[in-house]
């Protein structure tokens, strides 16, 4: 008997490949913790991966190839996940947030929930945009810091500090115990989620917020055909952002995550991705963006600067040092 994936599914796939690959990266942090806080850190190895989960010191690292051409030898695959979704950015759209973020993956399944239980509301556009402020100024900031604020020195300074050499070790500590406070924000957060779709990468996100603007200015956008619409308004319930696709053909909150082209039920879809205007396939940014980070992540390890090039014993010891506390 043969088995066919339906489109819905097969765009699905590459979240639910990230977001396990992210839990087996995070067992692999956590056996490598446990061993360097019980001195045996040699015999097990760190995974790179986890500097996914520190944009800042990616963002620094990025100040610091531009300006020498090296890349940061404590975080480097950090950098290398960074460049490849402001690539994916500037190619097709936010397929980064759409396809591989695992946070972007929870958010989505949140809203879903939030569905299912009848809980979802929608705000309005101009309302929608003033809520999106923050996280343009969490990224103003940012910016501001990383390539005004700090001179060479000072961005070299930090990218070796112990703090930055273990902040993954610190992250994993603010989430294994987590204050009353941090509880409640998380707890705000996922209540938030489920009322409102996709509201933290909406909302709050800096980082969604940096590859918005560049999918601004990329060949990819998403155009719909009002002739063609029956107005059925399937395309913004499934949409995990609940955008209104009739709003702009270039929506900084779209994800590329083609929800909105194959919920259509015109046999041609009225919702499209189009390619430096010409019409793609609906899983083209999946492919895109899956073809981007697998290009960046082979390229790294043929340059041998996807893992840090800091000695074991020294990261074993540090790494101990930071868990202790």
């Amino acid at each position: 008997m043969s088995y066919h994936l339906s489109p819905k599914a097969l765009v699905r796939l590459p979240q639910w490949f990230f977001f396990v690959a992210t839990l087996a990266v995070g067992v692999q942090f956590v056996r490598f913790c446990l061993a360097a806080v019980a001195g045996t850190a040699e015999a097990v190895s760190r995974p790179a991966g986890v500097e996914g989960f520190l944009p800042i010191s990616a963002l620094l690292g990025l100040r610091r190839l531009l300006a020498t051409g090296s890349f940061d030898p404590v975080h480097p695959a950090g950098l290398w996940i960074l460049l490849a979704a402001i690539a994916m950015a500037l190619v097709f759209r936010k397929a980064f947030c759409g396809h591989i973020c695992p946070v972007g993956f929870l958010t989505v399944r949140l809203g879903r929930l939030g569905q299912r239980l009848q809980l979802a509301r929608s705000v309005g556009v101009r309302l929608g945009v003033v809520l999106g402020l923050p996280k343009y100024l969490l990224l103003a900031f940012f910016l501001f810091t990383t390539f005004f604020g700090m001179d060479l020195a000072a961005v070299d300074a930090f990218l070796r500090s112990s703090y930055n050499i273990t902040a993954d070790a610190r992250m994993l500590l603010f989430f294994a115990s987590p204050s009353a406070t941090a509880l409640l924000v998380l707890a705000g957060l996922a209540l938030l989620g489920l009322i409102f779709r996709g509201s933290f990468c909406r909302w709050l996100c800096p980082y969604g917020a940096l590859l918005g603007l560049l999918a601004k200015i990329g060949p990819t956008a998403l155009r719909r055909d009002a002739a063609a619409c029956t107005g059925c308004g399937r395309c913004r319930t499934v949409c995990p952002m609940d955008i209104p696709i009739d709003a702009s053909p270039r929506p900084m909150d779209c994800t590329a995550c083609a929800s909105c082209v194959l919920a259509c039920p015109r046999r041609e879809s009225a919702v499209r991705f189009v390619f430096a205007g010409t019409p793609v396939p609906w899983w083209t940014t999946a492919a895109g963006a899956c073809s981007v980070f697998a290009l960046a992540y082979l390229a790294a390890h043929a340059l041998g600067l996807w893992n840090a090039s800091l000695p074991q014993a020294m990261l074993a010891r540090l790494y101990a040092m930071a868990l202790a506390h």
